[in-house]
């Protein structure tokens, strides 16, 4: 029953229901004024006649034919920022058409709720038209789609057409990068200016910079000189990290977004500092093995996480983490149990590992790391990536 009145509530909307029933009207028009006569009936006949004709044109106009293109202004979009899109129509034959609008439904492939844009112009006259419209907050994800909704119909309503435009594109939202402070990096930690020393290895001596440290002042060649002198350090060769992000089953939508986010800006800050990033995020495909350029490698992590579904992350069954002292251990998560296997692991092995628990005022009481002086935990309680709460601090 229920299918039998959607089909025909569709079959009602659609251009030939809506012809058939003008048709119908017009022909009992014209079947007064016939038989009526008069001054009023031919009046009415003729002055509805234009609206049948318009109609006629409407329904074997080859809508087919015309061209859509679809442009997206923004080179490239993170989570929550506004989409500006330019679609272009063009058509062989310019005709009339009157109140045309323009609409488009898509959603992440990955799941998630259904935006619409929509816009529109009073008369369309010419060969082409230029359609502009905006989507504010959009969400993280990847999207495809494959056609435009256009329809248009005569100036006071009585009869419209809908058809469908191919335009196909697809389009990446990346998660929102934020900046933060990176505790627990090992030795050398980073420095304001994302360089790492090996504060181990003396290399000489050189002239004072405003982003050195007051340790590394050389005191003796200062007073010689009478010029501040800072220690010259070797920078190490290379850095190794390893982050990995795990879910639980049933996280919040909220919730899983600001783990997505903040493990992509964890990534992003190691290769800004010199790290190489192995990244771990899903159960199916291998872990990214980040280096090199910071741009190409920051958007290889952000394509990789703009895809990633919450049933495709990773989870604590099937987490395996690799004892490597050379290798600095990060573990983002919104799974509270992964605390203590965590923190055993790092005691066992001596391997520094940091933990950042995402989760929401409350629910940190559920943690139960073991004390370690290899493991550090993290709580991440807002949107704010550059406030982190140490637990126990």
């Amino acid at each position: 029953m229920k299918h039998s009145l959607q089909y025909f509530l569709k079959f009602r909307k659609s251009a030939f229901c809506q012809s058939v029933v003008m048709l119908a009207v017009f022909a009992c028009m014209f079947a007064f004024a016939m038989f009526q006569g008069g001054f009023t009936g031919w009046f009415i006949f003729y002055a509805f006649l234009p609206f049948v004709l318009y109609m006629i044109f409407l329904v074997i106009y080859p809508f087919r034919l015309i061209e859509a293109e679809r442009t997206i202004q923004e080179k490239e979009l993170s989570a929550g920022d506004t989409m500006h899109v330019r679609i272009v129509l063009k058509r062989k034959w310019p005709a009339p058409f009157f109140l045309v609008t323009i609409q488009e439904e898509f959603a992440p492939l990955s799941g998630g709720p259904i935006r619409e844009g929509k816009t529109g112009m009073l008369f369309w006259m010419r060969r082409h038209a230029v359609f502009s419209y905006s989507v504010a907050d959009m969400a993280r994800g990847k999207y495809t789609v494959r056609e435009i909704q256009l329809k248009t119909g005569d100036p006071f309503g009585f009869f419209h057409r809908t058809v469908r435009l191919k335009c196909e594109a697809t389009w990446l939202v990346f998660p929102k990068v934020q900046p933060l402070e990176i505790p627990g990096a090992g030795p050398g930690r980073i420095t304001p200016d994302g360089r790492q020393r090996d504060l181990s290895r003396f290399a000489g001596i050189r002239p004072y910079q405003p982003t050195d440290r007051l340790s590394w002042l050389d005191w003796k060649s200062t007073a010689r000189t009478n010029q501040l002198v800072a220690k010259q350090f070797e920078p190490e060769r290379e850095r190794h990290a390893s982050v990995v992000f795990v879910a639980r089953r049933k996280d919040t939508d909220a919730l899983f977004e600001r783990g997505v986010a903040f493990t992509a800006s964890l990534v992003r800050t190691l290769l800004e500092a010199g790290f190489t990033v192995l990244l771990t995020w899903s159960g199916t495909e291998k872990p990214l093995l980040l280096r090199g350029s910071v741009v190409r490698a920051t958007a290889g992590a952000n394509e990789k996480l703009a895809e990633l579904s919450e049933a495709e992350a990773l989870k604590a069954d099937d987490l395996r983490l690799s004892g490597d002292s050379r290798k600095a251990g990060f573990v983002v998560t919104t799974d509270p149990a992964l605390a203590q296997p965590v923190s055993e692991f790092a005691r066992s092995a001596r391997q520094r590992q940091t933990l950042f628990f995402v989760t929401d005022y409350g629910a940190e009481d559920s943690l139960k790391p073991c004390k370690s002086p290899y493991f550090s935990l993290y709580l991440l309680i807002n949107e704010q990536f550059d406030r982190l709460f140490k637990a126990g601090g």
